[in-house]
């Protein structure tokens, strides 16, 4: 099934959720822009003077990727009048998402006790980096990877890949919004405090084989045993090939039914009993480099063996709807139901004035804040740039 299944949800499913964003750069961000997809009123809190670090990051998108149809609030977080102004937004908020180090917001008097005083039913998700000794320490992506206790796996058989954010994304983001989607779909929810680690997070990639490392120490079994011997990419069922004309097959005969096709396919009947024998894998190596990728894909086209070429990014984008999905709604090609009618990522404190006037704030207070540098909004104030000032560590 190529579209998601909501595709024909006539409204919006998380219309009525109002979410308070404190997050920059990349997890919470992602986070946030899931709920903006499916209805949520999301009001994203910038510190001055830079905003989401995002912005200022050269020759990258990411920041109109992850930001769109959400609110801008450019704040100085160090003012006294900023934690009035986010406790009177907390009152109206059902989520509160903060990436930011642990006791940072305890100490300017947002954090979840002093918020859950003002609005008790409050979701208040905190995103950290780390958990335990490492847990006010700052890092990104690499560093949660490194502290998880799965870091050495990731950089087996060969260099890293360093291109995709593994520790940003399945450590922080999707772990994070799947504990957030099962407590807010609660019908019988109340507030919490919601804690995620990216670094935890991160280990659920590598459960499975977590899990089996830990029993079979646990029974004094061969570390190399179950898992781990299927999937340590020695297996001759279980790995990539390069053929002849440089591209690579993918082969992943697993299943007795699936080796037992392939053997046949090739003309090899007498490597049947030779589906967990590592000395295959070298003799593999060279039958598959003695043809072209699409001599290996005729052979096997027709037959349910596990084998498919490993393809260029752009047969992908011609081959599937993913070009289309990117152009018109990114996270439709991740599977979301395509939202046409989201905003784009707003300018730096975009709405500062509108979100300070529905606060309840006075014209004359809201420019004192400008004024003051407490607050910023884009292109309404004489100044050519946001005030200067720290913004939180």
């Amino acid at each position: 099934m190529t579209q998601s299944l909501w595709n024909d949800e006539p409204s919006r499913p998380l219309q009525h959720l109002r979410v308070l964003d404190l997050t920059v750069m990349v997890p919470g961000p992602f986070v946030s822009r899931l709920l903006a997809q499916y209805g949520a009123d999301v009001v994203k809190v910038e510190p001055l003077p830079d905003g989401d670090a995002t912005r200022t990051v050269p020759d990258t998108s990411i920041f109109k990727l992850l930001n769109q149809g959400k609110r801008s609030i450019a704040l100085n977080m160090r003012s006294a009048e900023t934690a009035g102004i986010l406790r009177a937004l907390a009152r109206e908020a059902d989520v509160l998402i903060e990436n930011y180090r642990e006791g940072v917001l305890d100490a300017l008097g947002l954090g979840y006790g002093d918020l859950a005083m003002e609005n008790p039913e409050m979701v208040y998700v905190s995103m950290r980096g780390f958990s335990g000794k490492n847990s006010k320490k700052a890092g990104h992506d690499l560093n949660f990877v490194a502290a998880s206790g799965v870091g050495e796996w990731f950089l087996e058989n060969g260099a890293p890949n360093y291109s995709t954010l593994f520790g940003d994304m399945l450590g922080g983001a999707m772990g994070c919004a799947l504990k957030l989607a099962l407590q807010l779909a609660n019908p019988d929810r109340r507030g919490m405090h919601l804690v995620t680690s990216m670094e935890e997070s991160f280990r659920t990639a590598f459960l499975p084989r977590a899990y089996e490392t830990f029993h079979n120490e646990q029974n004094r079994l061969p570390a190399n045993s179950g898992l781990r011997r299927w999937t340590d990419g020695k297996q001759p069922h279980s790995r990539y090939y390069q053929c002849q004309d440089g591209a690579w097959v993918s082969l992943n005969a697993i299943q007795p039914k699936h080796w037992a096709i392939f053997c046949d396919g090739m003309g090899r009947n007498d490597w049947m009993e030779r589906q967990h024998d590592p000395a295959l894998s070298d003799e593999l190596v060279t039958h598959f480099a003695s043809e072209p990728s699409s001599a290996w894909e005729t052979r096997f086209a027709n037959h349910d063996v596990c084998l498919f070429k490993v393809i260029s990014w752009e047969e992908h984008l011609a081959s599937s709807l993913a070009s289309q999905q990117l152009q018109n709604d990114p996270f439709a090609w991740a599977g979301f139901a395509p939202q046409d009618g989201l905003l784009e990522s707003p300018e730096l404190g975009q709405d500062t004035f509108a979100i300070l006037t529905a606060l309840g704030h006075s014209n004359r207070e809201i420019s004192d804040f400008l004024d003051r540098g407490i607050a910023w909004q884009a292109a309404s104030t004489p100044r050519s740039d946001p005030p200067t000032g720290l913004p939180l560590d």
